[in-house]
Formats: C-alpha cells, sequence, structure tokens
C-alpha cells in the first residue's frame, strides 16, 4: 500500500512565533534520584506571529540527568488583550559544543559556575486555549528551537509547526 501524505513545504522553514525572554529567577531544588532539579522562572514577549506582542510567562521544572542532559517540562502562559492560551513543552537541552556538560556532582561544587556558552534547545510544544480566534491551536504541535545561557539567563526560541 503506498499512501501520500500532505506536506507544506514551508512548515519545516517558516517560523510560526518567535520568544525572546529572560529567566529571573532559577530556584534550586537539589539532587533528585535522576540527576539535580531546578525550577526556572521566566518570561519575555512573543515577538513575532499570530500572536507578536504578547506576554510570555513560564516555569520549567528542569533536570540535569547524570549523564549532563537536560530534560525540560516546562508550562507557559501566553496572553494577548482577552486571549489567554496555555503551553505544555517537553523536550531536551544540548550542551555547547566542545563544553562538558556540567552534571550534578559538579552543580552542587562550590564555585560553579555554568558555561557562558548556549545551551541549544529541542523541545514539543502543545497547547490549549478556550479563545475561539485560537481553537486551531488546541491540535497544533510545535517543535522549539532556540538557545538559552544559563549564565545571562537569556532565552530564544523560535517554533515550527509540526503537526
Amino acid at each position: 500500500m503506498t499512501t501520500t501524505l500532505p506536506h507544506d513545504s514551508t512548515a519545516a522553514t517558516k517560523p510560526t512565533y518567535r520568544f525572546e525572554g529572560q529567566f529571573s529567577t532559577i530556584v534550586p531544588i537539589g539532587p533528585v534520584a535522576d540527576g539535580f532539579r531546578l525550577n526556572g522562572h521566566f518570561g519575555g514577549k512573543i515577538t513575532y506571529g499570530e500572536l507578536a506582542g504578547a506576554d510570555l510567562v513560564g516555569l520549567d521544572y528542569f533536570r540535569i540527568r547524570h549523564d549532563g542532559t537536560g530534560i525540560v517540562t516546562a508550562h507557559e502562559v501566553v496572553t494577548l488583550d482577552d486571549k489567554v492560551v496555555a503551553v505544555e513543552l517537553h523536550g531536551y537541552l544540548e550542551p555547547p559544543a566542545g563544553v562538558a556538560a556540567p552534571t550534578p556532582v559538579d552543580i552542587v561544587t562550590p564555585g560553579f559556575a555554568w558555561p557562558t556558552e548556549p545551551y541549544t534547545i529541542h523541545v514539543a510544544a502543545t497547547f490549549e486555549t478556550a479563545h475561539p480566534e485560537l481553537a486551531h491551536l488546541n491540535t497544533t504541535i510545535v517543535a522549539h528551537t532556540g538557545a538559552v545561557n544559563f549564565a545571562d539567563g537569556s532565552l530564544v526560541v523560535e517554533a515550527r509547526r509540526i503537526g
């Protein structure tokens, strides 16, 4: 059986939206069974796309596994006038090229400092909203790619629709 799937050639290249923000507070929770847990509170603006100008606030329940891999589990709320969208994110952070990823043991070592080079973001996001103009988001999945710099707290993400 041969099946042809519909494909939008612009979907892989044209961003759905862009977010630029900053971590305001990072709360170390401490060592946990599968790594080191931190809660990262962040916020900023959607600078491109259907919700350009919207405020975005979020909380990342971030973990560094024992192998140094960053695990993203985050929730965001996007607000633009009377439009409110909840966003759920899951994925990974890739350490900077040529830089050894800190492990939980490194993080608890006195004098530890995050690398100044940004981590690469690889995250999937889904949405939930009650606003009728944005109902299409309730069945949308996007891939987030971008960078987070733990040393200065900066965060830049572009989202591209994948479903």
